[in-house]
């Protein structure tokens, strides 16, 4: 019995061999260490958030297909390791891709690495697909993938027996069809556990992180896949099968999404044929790329439609045309004035000659990494405004998938969807300034959907990223860009399904070039787009803003405003903190707050007033990343005293002042490393929050239905939170994003 990560799985003994058998409902339905009734599942479909391949409390996505795939791993260790020690000449040959295009050498995978996971999969596929019994040998599997004779030369003859049977060994411990189906994206996947939950648990993990966050590769849960799929297939004109191409593929989990959404809206049409016609995936790993045929193969297989009499492997090498091993940076449409004369460049007809006038709908995961150094970064520079922006190795690689989305998609009427990091929307360097302003002059609809990290994440507890989803539509008669966007979504574990659900767009007018904001709904549209035009700004009002550190916070004159670096429920910000409140044997934190030096204690109070509003709390969510809170942020809030006039600015001294009384005995606590830090929480506070909100919105032109949607929108992005007073302060908590 094999037990990864502190999960104990116990399943019924296979009758015919002994061995110990874990069923789908025995990993899906009880916490660690709990034994299971052996009852079943009727169909994954019907599970909702029970499925293996989702994210929720208390399932983490790595950790169950750790469960099944450290074996996978562990049996194509052995054989590699076997076919490494004897010189078969070119082993390639037996591969079942040979003759479909191997990658040039230098490819990142030996022959023998080939070979061992061609062997492994065949058993995995027929597992999963229910054609082979757990039982199964090795040679059995690749028997039974190549009918009996399709393959010109046998893989398992080649290891040694004994290579052979470690390996079989390695695999007899389980084999439940529905998990492996559910779960064959991941189990595939031949970097292994490498999140920050997997390091804190298994510390050798730390190099399999490093390769995989160097590399981009953290895979995509199949609900988000499935959610970015159903978005952007109505995009492709009506068509029943339109074309669907993943510029960076992996192992497949957004083309068995297509597949699974294809089949579903064309029921009377096998798997093989739409899968054949209709799925297209490149990728510069060709290891992934024959994972990622096997994944489809499965559905295939699991399809009733397909003829029982078709060989799995000729049905494998139908997928596997049409998956490249090729940079897809490098990629360019039939004709494209940018293909370069010395043959670097390679044109998508030339790759998939189905994809001549390009496809109908792209959609993925692109790497999450830097572009790292290449000897053509000034030619992609050129190809590529993003890359342009920024030419240097330390750019992220991401943005240029964004361009590729509008450059490869065919005229006319096409679509696509990408998850990408939240920078997209709020960073502000040159590189993100160009992705938004190329959103800005592609014609089309452009949607936005945003991921927080907390409480739960998009891609699951053990990667935690803020992220965007985008999706693309354009018709022929788009001659202009219109833009929607929703707020910051927030959610629980156990809401997942829900949260997908209840994801609105609202269209909004202002310029995206600072960023992308994060609104839903008509009034904070108008709010958004009337503030955004005040000329005024709270830096102008004040004598200037620098940094000090907590420490230093109870010594400072009573003029000054402190404002937190990060937040999350609330904006951190607070007067001169009482000295006891900073007591205790701990060091203090030595993260520096913003000090906003004002003119007079009374303007302390009315920009302390102005701070702890919920008009500042939605506008720092609206325009920021939902964690940061910058200088920039700070000194150009929209309001500014000096506009405000002397009798709002006194009302805000007045209820600033009641506000400060109220919460300055009453700090939010923290330890982080040993040291503490201090936040002043304003939430419970409404009625005082809601003096500055009236005043600030009647100084806009504002009125009160925008004054109520505040109020609305603060408690919807807090009692999603975590409930625990200490997962709600501000302080230097939150690492920087796993991926990002």
């Amino acid at each position: 019995m094999l037990a990864r990560e502190n999960t104990e799985v116990v399943g019924a003994a296979d009758e015919e061999s002994g061995a110990p058998e874990v069923s789908f409902a025995a990993t899906v339905g009880e916490t660690v260490g709990s034994r299971v009734s052996g009852s079943r599942p009727t169909k994954a479909d019907e599970l909702g958030s029970l499925r293996l391949d989702v994210p929720r409390r208390g399932h983490v996505l790595t950790t169950v297909a750790e469960t099944y795939g450290g074996p996978v791993r562990a049996a194509v260790a052995e054989l590699r390791r076997s076919l490494e020690r004897k010189n078969y000449g070119n082993l390639a040959e037996f591969l079942p891709s040979s003759g479909l295009g191997r990658p040039e050498s230098g490819s990142s995978r030996g022959d023998g690495e080939m070979a061992a996971w061609n062997i492994v999969s065949m058993w995995v596929a027929g597992v999963a697909a229910g054609k082979l019994p757990r039982r199964s040998t090795l040679a059995e599997a690749e028997e039974w993938f190549s009918g009996g004779g399709f393959l010109r030369r046998r893989l398992t003859e080649l290891p040694s027996a004994a290579a052979l049977d470690r390996a079989e060994e390695a695999l007899r411990f389980r084999g439940d069809a529905d998990a492996y189906r559910q779960l064959l994206p991941y189990v595939l996947d031949p970097h292994g556990p490498g999140s920050r939950l997997s390091v804190m648990r298994d510390p050798a993990t730390e190099a399999s992180r490093g390769r995989k966050r160097a590399e981009g590769v953290f895979y995509t849960p199949a609900d988000v896949a499935e959610y970015m799929v159903e978005g952007c297939l109505d995009s492709a004109g009506g068509r029943d099968a339109p074309t669907v191409l993943d510029p960076a593929c992996g192992t497949g989990v957004f083309l068995r999404a297509a597949l699974k959404e294809l089949r579903r809206r064309n029921d009377g049409t096998s798997a093989a044929s739409l899968a054949s016609r209709c799925l297209f995936g490149v990728d510069i790993d060709p290891w992934s790329l024959d994972a990622a045929a096997f994944g489809m193969l499965t559905d295939v297989l699991s399809d009733g439609k397909t003829r029982a009499c078709e060989v799995p492997a000729a049905l494998w090498r139908r997928l596997r045309l049409n998956l490249a091993c090729v940079d897809a940076l490098l990629i360019d449409r039939a004709g494209a004035a940018d293909m370069s004369s010395d043959g670097a460049r390679v044109s998508l007809s030339a790759l998939f000659p189905a994809l001549e006038g390009g496809p109908d709908v792209i959609v993925g995961n692109p790497p999450y990494a830097d572009l790292g150094r290449r000897s053509d970064l000034g030619r992609l520079g050129r190809v590529f405004a993003t890359l342009g922006a920024n030419p240097r190795s330390g750019a992220e690689i991401y943005t240029a998938f964004l361009e590729q989305m509008i450059r490869l998609a065919k005229d006319g009427q096409c679509g696509g969807s990408l998850v990408l990091p939240l920078s997209v929307a709020c960073n502000i360097g040159p590189q993100f300034v160009a992705a938004r302003g190329l959103v800005r002059e592609t014609a089309g609809r452009w949607r936005f959907a945003f991921f927080d990290r907390q409480p739960h994440a998009l891609f699951g507890e053990d990667v935690k990223t803020r992220n965007a989803i985008v999706f693309w539509t354009k018709k022929a008669s788009d001659d202009r860009a219109v833009v929607s966007t929703g707020t910051l979504m927030k959610w629980r574990g156990e809401n997942r399904a829900a949260m997908f659900k209840n994801i609105r767009f609202t269209e909004f007018a202002a310029d995206i070039s600072a960023g992308i904001p994060k609104i839903e709904g008509f009034l904070q549209a108008v709010a958004l787009e009337t503030i955004g035009t005040r000329t005024d700004s709270l830096g102008r009002a004040v004598r200037g803003i620098g940094r000090i550190g907590l420490s230093e916070a109870p010594d400072a004159d009573d003029r000054v405003v402190f404002v937190g670096p990060t937040a999350y429920n609330f904006l951190n910000v607070f007067l001169q903190p009482p000295r006891i409140a900073t007591r205790g044997e701990r060091e203090l934190s030595r993260h520096p707050l913003h000090a906003v030096r004002c003119a007079s204690r009374e303007d302390a109070l009315a920009v302390f007033c102005v701070l702890t509003s919920h008009l500042a709390y939605w506008w720092w969510h609206a325009r920021g990343d939902g964690f940061h809170v910058s200088r920039r942020f700070v000194s150009d809030f929209p309001f500014g005293l000096d506009a405000l006039g002397r009798h709002r600015v006194k009302r805000l001294c007045e209820a600033g002042s009641a506000l400060w009384s109220a919460i300055k005995e009453n700090p939010v606590v923290s330890s982080n490393r040993g040291r503490v830090s201090l936040a002043y929480t304003p939430n419970g506070h409404d009625d005082m929050r809601r003096v500055a909100d009236e005043l600030l919105a009647s100084a806009a032109g504002l009125d009160g239905d925008f004054v109520d949607e505040l109020q609305r929108f603060t408690a919807r992005a807090v009692t999603v939170a975590p409930q625990d007073r200490k997962c709600s302060c501000q302080g230097e908590n939150d690492d920087h994003d796993e991926t990002s």
